[in-house]
């Protein structure tokens, strides 16, 4: 499979770089504006540099598009690709927008190749085992929720993600990957509320309250405030056991089960080494090969899309605002 990459950014040079580890997988041309940007990633990637993203889509030799250029592009580069009859895997969200998102799906539908969206917090090891023991009823009911997820003010590297109509700030940014993520793990939740606060330099934060109808309760934190870098954490209290995970310890995931099992009582679980990035990659070309559905389709990406934007109006409004996605 030979693949074309929009944007040479973090996420543009991410998803090259995972593509050079998977057998059978080519990256044969970059594309960005200005088109010298992209000059380093595609002698690393021994690929061409197009002239632009159009350029690209319309390559013969090309059979997969990952766009991955800013939020406020998606609608634009998927439709192109999907028009030229590429099968097309887009960095998250999967547009700024309900409606952009939308016209993506129905362009990748209406010539019948995959659109596929890299919520990669799935691909995480800590993650999907948490995923695991909550399908399983090892925690027993989930009562109690929490995730964070904190970087450095990226704004600074990238000044449209100040911009709230390109980027939608650290709620798509940040919080989206956790919003997706606790849909993931237990469904559709009935309401949500949320608060956010700017600074100067970048700074960004938002919290978030979401409630379930069967009970539990998730508090979610987004910061672009995390000055000594990137981290994750997430706690899941169960009526049965809790789950920890922190992205700086040692031990990065670990299960706390309740006295009087003959299990031990701290369970530290070390992740894989595979990077998720080329794991969520890996999938996307061995589904299309096996004429599979893609690990998170558009659809899918739509509805966590939804949830995030539901976070932001409740922000603006100041008022609880109850969910059903979109169809």
């Amino acid at each position: 499979m030979r693949v074309g990459v929009i944007g040479a950014g973090f996420a543009g040079g991410t998803h090259a770089r995972a593509c050079l580890g998977i057998e059978g997988v080519t990256v044969a041309a970059i594309a960005t504006d200005p088109v010298d940007h992209g000059r380093a990633l595609a002698e690393e990637c021994g690929a061409r540099l197009e002239p632009s993203a159009a350029a690209l889509c319309s390559a013969g030799d090309l059979d997969a598009v990952i766009v991955a250029s800013p939020t406020f592009l998606h609608r634009e580069h998927a439709t192109l690709a999907a028009r030229a009859g590429k099968h097309v895997f887009c960095e998250k969200p999967i547009a700024r927008g309900l409606g952009d998102g939308e016209a993506m799906i129905r362009a990748c539908a209406e010539v019948g190749v995959t659109l596929a969206i890299g919520q990669v917090v799935r691909c995480f090891p800590e993650y999907r085992r948490a995923k695991e023991l909550l399908d399983a009823g090892a925690l027993g009911r989930p009562a109690l929720l929490t995730l964070t997820r904190g970087t450095l003010p990226v704004g600074n590297a990238r000044p449209w993600y100040l911009d709230e109509a390109k980027s939608g700030r650290v709620v798509l940014d940040l919080m989206l990957h956790d919003l997706d993520t606790l849909r993931w793990w237990l469904g559709e939740p009935a309401r949500v509320y949320g608060r956010t606060l700017g600074g100067p330099g970048g700074l960004d934060y938002a919290l978030a309250t979401v409630r379930y109808a069967d009970g539990p309760i998730v508090h979610l934190e987004a910061s672009w405030a995390e000055h000594s870098g990137f981290r994750t954490t997430f706690e899941i209290r169960g009526d049965a056991g809790l789950l920890t995970h922190d992205s700086r310890a040692s031990a990065p995931l670990q299960t706390q089960l309740a006295a009087g099992t003959a299990e031990a009582a701290v369970v530290p679980a070390p992740p894989v080494h595979e990077t998720p990035y080329r794991r969520q990659l890996r999938e996307f070309v061995r589904r299309i090969r096996a004429g599979e559905p893609p690990l998170v389709s558009g659809s899918e990406a739509l509805r966590s899309l939804g949830l995030a934007l539901a976070v932001m109006d409740s922000a603006r409004t100041g008022a609880v605002v109850p969910w059903s996605p979109p169809s």
